[in-house]
């Protein structure tokens, strides 16, 4: 069975009046435990709008989300229990940290679930770990860090919640390469040392096809194509119909294999990519 699941899944804004648009339209998909998803799409195709129903803070017009095989909306007034569960880290998260000190901040999510003593900090500090923070930034200000230092405590503290899922929503944006590369290897290493089922959504294809198990391509609210980063990134043309493209790296090994050579094609990251050019290297 799967972990998370939606059937028939639709969510129109507006109803009733001249704005009224369809943003999820008949969403069925299914992400089993364990699994580091990844889901792209362009500016309006419905990733954030699609991840904010997971865990609740959008209820469908129609359809349904399922968690452990329950509807999330079956007891309305238990739906806070289900953002336990499920934590969600918006895009640029350092708007969301208002505590005095980032120990403070890391606190407030396992205290509402009703931690306290030791086991609270117990949490602060593995979350901490996990991201990276180095400990004496605890009794800082958040808002005296770096941005990519602002990032990791607001992904600390839902982290810090223990969630069977963690969903990530563009944990990147704005941070520069170095930035960006710190942060995705340090979700994966959480994805792979907690066994938590991870989503993250991105614009940038090269962050998706180094981290993610499968890929989830929205276009217009509806689900493009669901499937292994090989199968989605071999569909290169009906990328490009619906305004995406697969990494350049990507390309150019597509074409190297389309003129004959003897490379494999399913690259996606320039460290691979330099590797494979000196395989083909010594065989020429």
């Amino acid at each position: 069975m799967a972990l998370l699941e939606t059937k028939n899944l639709t969510f129109k804004y507006g109803i009733g009046t001249p704005f009224e648009k369809t943003a999820m339209d008949n969403v069925n998909i299914q992400i089993n435990e364990g699994e580091f998803i990844g889901v792209i799409g362009h500016t309006g195709s419905g990733k954030s709008t699609l991840v904010q129903h997971f865990n609740g803070l959008i209820r469908p017009t129609d359809g349904q989300v399922l968690f452990d095989g329950k509807d999330i909306w079956a007891e309305p007034k238990k739906i806070r229990n289900i953002r336990f569960k499920i934590g969600l880290v918006f895009q640029y998260p350092e708007y969301q940290l208002f505590e005095e000190t980032c120990y403070k901040d890391i606190c407030f999510g396992p205290k509402n679930m009703g931690l306290s003593g030791d086991d609270l900090h117990k949490r602060v500090m593995a979350a901490s770990e996990f991201v990276g923070l180095k400990p004496e930034l605890l009794e800082k200000s958040p808002f005296d860090l770096s941005g990519g230092e602002k990032r990791r405590v607001a992904i600390a503290g839902v982290i810090a919640m223990d969630p069977k899922i963690l969903i990530l929503d563009e944990p990147t944006a704005g941070l520069d390469p170095h930035g960006r590369d710190v942060i995705l290897s340090q979700i994966k290493q959480y994805q792979r040392s907690s066994g938590s089922t991870v989503i993250l959504v991105s614009h940038s294809m090269e962050d998706v096809a180094k981290i993610a198990d499968r890929v989830l391509v929205m276009n217009k609210g509806k689900v493009a194509m669901f499937g292994t980063v090989d199968e989605i990134f071999s569909k290169a043309e009906d990328l490009r119909s619906i305004g995406l493209a697969i990494p350049q790296v990507t390309r150019i090994f597509i074409k190297l294999k389309h003129m004959g050579y003897d490379v494999n094609s399913a690259i996606y990251d320039t460290n691979t990519g330099t590797n494979e050019i000196l395989k083909l290297l010594k065989r020429i």
